[in-house]
């Protein structure tokens, strides 16, 4: 089978952690957890594509998202997919800034210049936790602590590996301005 790829905003190491430490005690009501190193904020969604359009559409990010700052996003609150009692997705809300959004049609703009055909859903800003409602009850809404924010300063590429974990793999990333890092060039 052909690997699938996303585009999405690296999480800090810090921060996965936290958001490990709260769903801990949540692991009995859901199916499966997302492993801490595959926190992430999808910007596009690729699924299948030729390595030669995705590393085209890897310059075209790093040059127009280079120039874009660095910014603040806060993790605002927990959110759910599906059925309001048994959810299919459990995620974090951030407060969605605007250069969230433009950051997330930059590379979007990147993918179709290139030809890569990406889900056109309205974007949604949000990080995945778990999957799944086990729960016996009724699943009730969840508060998300106070004090969950970081600067968004990288944005990568994921290979998905579906018979691992964690499954997902960065073969390239590029950072904001005023991050003060260097980009990661592209892994083969």
């Amino acid at each position: 089978m052909q690997p699938h790829y996303f585009f999405a905003l690296v999480l800090p190491d810090n921060i996965k952690k936290r958001i490990a430490e709260e769903m801990k005690g949540r692991e009995e009501l859901f199916k499966r957890l997302v492993h801490v190193e595959d926190y992430h904020l999808t910007l596009a969604f690729v699924g299948a594509a030729a390595l030669s359009d995705l590393e085209k559409a890897c310059v075209l990010i790093k040059e127009n998202i280079e120039r874009l700052p660095a910014f603040e996003l806060k993790l605002t609150s927990f959110g759910t997919f599906g059925q309001k009692t048994s959810p299919r997705i459990f995620w974090i809300r951030t407060n969605e800034p605007a250069v969230l959004f433009n950051v997330q049609r930059e590379v979007a703009a990147a993918c179709r210049e290139t030809g890569i055909s990406i889900d056109e859903k309205p974007f949604r800003p949000h990080i995945t936790t778990a999957r799944k409602w086990a729960g016996s009850d009724s699943y009730t809404p969840a508060v998300l602590p106070e004090g969950l924010f970081f600067t968004a300063a990288e944005i990568a590429l994921y290979e998905t590996k579906r018979s691992q974990g964690p499954k997902y793999v960065k073969k390239w990333s590029c950072l904001l301005s005023g991050s003060g890092e260097e980009s990661e060039p592209w892994r083969s």
